[in-house]
């Protein structure tokens, strides 16, 4: 079973790196579209803070269409009550948001592609009803920093993988 995805760059989300995650995606199964940009909302920064919303942009990509789609954003978010997040997900719902501002911290070509992929794959897990996992290697591990993403894998553990069943692509 493959997993069809919409892939939604954000305005300013670079073309070569849509078209890597969606390569590597495909890679571990998902049948991706990628749609045209479409500009962040702007009621979305908050000025004070330097950040934009996470939740104005999960709600922007998941008016895109009716399909599993997977906002790209190329801006620092945050959700209330925390001061960054990698990305947001309904959970289980068809829309999740990933940025990719602080996934080039300190990272080459090599590993910011790496990190793109977990957050990407770890947000579509939330989108399959998966909740966070505590094993440190499975990709539905909670990142709290850049180095928890770095330990962690890009697959999921039996565990996750059996929770989610014949959702995951390549399984049933």
């Amino acid at each position: 079973m493959t997993l069809q995805l919409a892939l939604l760059p954000f305005r300013g989300t670079d073309a070569h790196v849509m078209g890597v995650l969606a390569d590597k995606l495909a890679e571990k199964g998902f049948t991706c579209n990628l749609l045209p940009e479409t500009a962040v909302p702007a009621d979305a920064l908050d000025r004070l803070r330097g950040q934009y919303r996470a939740e104005r942009l999960l709600g922007a990509t998941k008016r895109a269409l009716t399909g599993r789609v997977l906002g790209v954003v190329d801006v620092d978010l945050y959700a209330e009550g925390l001061n960054f997040v990698f990305g947001m997900a309904e959970s289980p719902g068809r829309a999740a948001v990933i940025s990719l501002t602080r996934l080039r911290l300190g990272a080459d070509e090599v590993a910011f592609e790496e990190r793109m992929l977990k957050e990407a794959v770890h947000e579509l897990g939330h989108t399959l009803g998966l909740g966070h996992c505590k094993r440190p290697k499975c990709v539905m591990f909670f990142s709290n920093s850049l180095a928890d993403t770095d330990r962690k894998g890009a697959d999921f553990c039996p565990d996750c993988a059996l929770s989610a069943g014949s959702r995951l692509p390549g399984a049933g």
